[in-house]
């Protein structure tokens, strides 16, 4: 499944929840990719070299962006329960259009795990699993052939009776620490059948309420929990309980991915802890078994110079985990705390401070636990265990951590930070710096026929005739050829925008393959239509696991484009800035371009129709983008908000014209720089300055 995954250990085994599935769960480690893995070696390395205040500001960015972080949602049942059709429904689809799940029928037909991107939160996946008894997947080897381990999230789905492998999954989902919903298909089939066969005393609300409490009773008695249950009917979903399940589980998510995040986070920062404590006691014990100026601590007392090597001990335990006062301070201003407050959290501050009615050799000696423990490495080791401690209070206090942010569904034309997470930070900084070391511009807008005549009248002396030459390639311009690469964050809408800039829609042979999971696995050239010398290149988003920052620029290969759009949707992102700061440095043009602006117009009206203005909107979102792009550049380029959708609203009329009016400009700006580029490296690049700019002008 490609990179290495957090994991949660199940809690002890109950037996009154023990499942059938028996050693199938004893050998399991409940695996979360709630945290990635770059994040994780980000906390490790944070926490070895003793900088907590790095770690905090790289959780709370984590917990900040929790909508973003990824969730894996099994949907798993008995075959033929209506596990693909409940997909289907939730991604408001139906069962025979393309973008469905896995084909749906009255035979057997889903006989592997599937993934479907959740469109209405893209960062959750909904897996479609094969059903539970079927002759392929029997209880047996069922947990291990669908990889149980690898789920953050269940959803149950029966019909007709609650069955035993109903139950058993329940059992095992709770045994396992998770956490689900059970969900009752086909209930309109079951209500035709018991008006069918007592018409008289049918009453719809009196069966629906009293299958409810059914369900929810047996679970409550198998898993001793009471999880939500929904009776739905994927053919109908505005009946019965199917609104009721989505508006449940689009506002729950956000609260569970927080949840597993903090469950996982111990399992990564505590091993680090105790990693470093056990280093540095084993520093102490050897430290102890040589001659010292002092190994006990005295009990007449300890003396000043004693007090003065106790507190340098304790600042340096302190200092090496990142608790010390200097560190400490900047965490409390960065968490909005008075120094008092985050003190009032943890112990190792107050070690050596006065306490009335008892002396501070008393009250160490009574810390360490026994008098007779009263060697100096015994209190050092008290030492490093209370601050070792501390690190662990911190990182699992919630208030501390959590970032207040805006809810899911709030108006996403709200400003943003662009303050990168010190994680994205440090992988796009080293990742463009690398690129940038070997960089070198590889436009086509002059032909390597061309830039080796010009080569060759300048060798030999004769700058009349290369002159001539690039006259005569500046004079059909049209016609040189010009790369324009469409790049920007993974799920932004590139191919789709692509598509619509072509004036191509998607029944058409040569369009951009969109869709709701990534479809774009590799730079792809789309010729202009209208314009033949021409190529819009479309590129992978920037950011997903198959293609992260690290190698991007290098493997998108950003030296050979002569001009860049980049592609944004919702709010503008550090992802943003650092393209924009990356084709800036190239020397390079581009236009920003924000698309799914129908969707953030819709969401602001929905969300506040009473004060709601289009164009205040929509002015807020262009302020937004364009302040940002100046923070990053201390320059505005041009910024258009598009609908790939309605390519006759919004910006995208004024963008096509911006694009075709300016299109020569930028051939001639791209000319230049490669004319200037051949004539530097031939030494004659002052005298022809001149010479070649007024002919431009001309």
């Amino acid at each position: 499944m490609g990179q290495t995954s957090s994991s949660t250990h199940p809690p002890k085994e109950d037996p009154d929840l023990t499942s059938s599935f028996g050693t199938n769960l004893q050998n399991l480690e409940m695996k979360t990719k709630i945290l990635s893995q770059e994040l994780i070696a980000f906390i490790e390395s944070s926490l070895e070299n003793g900088n907590l205040q790095e770690t905090l500001s790289a959780i709370s960015s984590a917990l900040g962006d929790i909508e973003k972080a990824p969730l894996n949602i099994a949907v798993m049942g008995e075959t033929g329960a209506g596990k693909s059709s409940l997909i289907n429904a939730l991604q408001g689809v139906g069962d025979d259009v393309g973008g469905a799940a896995a084909s749906t029928g009255v035979v057997y037909t889903t006989t592997e795990r599937t993934p479907y991107t959740y469109t209405k939160f893209p960062s959750v996946t909904l897996w479609d699993l094969p059903g539970i008894g079927s002759p392929a997947f029997q209880p047996h080897d069922y947990l291990k052939k669908i990889k149980f381990e690898e789920y953050d999230f269940f959803i149950i789905v029966s019909s007709g009776r609650f069955k035993h492998n109903d139950a058993e999954l329940a059992k095992a989902i709770v045994q396992m620490n998770r956490s689900f919903y059970f969900i009752r298909t086909h209930t309109d089939i079951d209500l035709m059948v018991v008006k069918l066969n007592d018409p008289r005393k049918f009453n719809k609300e009196n069966i629906l309420e009293q299958t409810r409490n059914t369900i929810s009773s047996i679970l409550r008695e198998i898993t001793h929990q009471e999880p939500p249950v929904f009776l739905v009917s994927n053919f109908d979903v505005s009946d019965f309980d199917f609104p009721k399940l989505e508006s449940t589980l689009l506002r729950e998510l956000p609260a569970y991915k927080h949840q597993m995040f903090m469950l996982t986070l111990p399992t990564v920062t505590n091993s680090t802890i105790d990693r470093k404590r056990d280093m540095l006691k084993q520093k102490v014990w050897k430290e102890s078994t040589m001659p010292s100026a002092w190994a006990t601590i005295p009990f007449w007392g300890l003396t000043l110079k004693d007090m003065e090597m106790l507190q340098q001990t304790l600042n340096d335990y302190r200092s090496s985990f990142g608790l010390d006062e200097a560190s400490l301070e900047n965490i409390a201003e960065d968490l909005n705390l008075t120094l008092e407050d985050l003190k009032a959290n943890i112990k190792s501050p107050h070690l050596l401070s006065d306490e009335p009615d008892i002396s501070l050799t008393d009250k160490l000696l009574k810390d360490i636990g026994n008098p007779y423990f009263s060697k100096a490495f015994h209190l050092q080791n008290y030492f490093i265990d209370t601050v070792a401690s501390d690190v662990k209070i911190i990182l699992s206090n919630e208030e501390l951590l959590t970032v207040k942010h805006p809810p899911m569904h709030a108006a996403t034309c709200q400003p943003s930070s662009s303050r990168p997470s010190p994680l994205m930070a440090q992988l796009l900084v080293f990742s463009f710096e690398n690129f940038f070391k070997n960089f070198k511009k590889e436009s086509k807008i002059l032909s390597e026929d061309t830039i080796t005549l010009i080569e060759s009248h300048l060798e030999d002396k004769n700058l009349q005739g290369a002159l001539s030459v690039i006259s005569h390639a500046l004079s059909n311009i049209d016609k040189a050829p010009l790369n324009i690469a469409v790049t920007g964050e993974t799920g932004t809408g590139k191919s789709s925008f692509i598509n619509a800039l072509r004036g191509v829609s998607s029944e058409e042979k040569d369009v951009a393959p969109t869709g709701v999971v990534e479809t774009t696995m590799k730079r792809t050239p789309y010729p202009h239509p209208k314009l033949p010398n021409m190529t819009i290149w479309d590129l992978p988003g920037i950011g997903s696991s198959t293609f992260p920052p690290q190698n991007y620029l290098t493997e998108m290969k950003f030296g050979e484009y002569d001009f860049f759009i980049i592609i944004s949707a919702t709010r503008f992102k550090e992802i943003d800035a650092q393209l924009a700061r990356a084709i800036a440095k190239m020397n390079t043009k581009f236009y920003f371009v924000r698309t799914k602006i129908d969707q953030d117009v819709s969401n602001e009206q929905r969300s506040k129709p009473k004060s709601f203005n289009r164009d205040s909107v929509l002015k807020k979102i262009r302020d937004d983008c364009s302040e940002h792009l100046q923070k990053a550049l201390s320059s505005q380029p041009p910024v258009f908000l598009v609908s790939n959708f309605d390519v006759s609203d919004f910006d995208f009329p004024k963008l096509e014209t911006t694009l075709l009016r300016e299109l020569p400009a930028h051939k001639r700006h791209l000319f230049m720089i490669c004319c200037f580029d051949t004539m530097h490296k031939c030494g004659t690049l002052g005298y022809l300055i001149r010479l070649i700019s007024s002919r431009a002008e001309v």
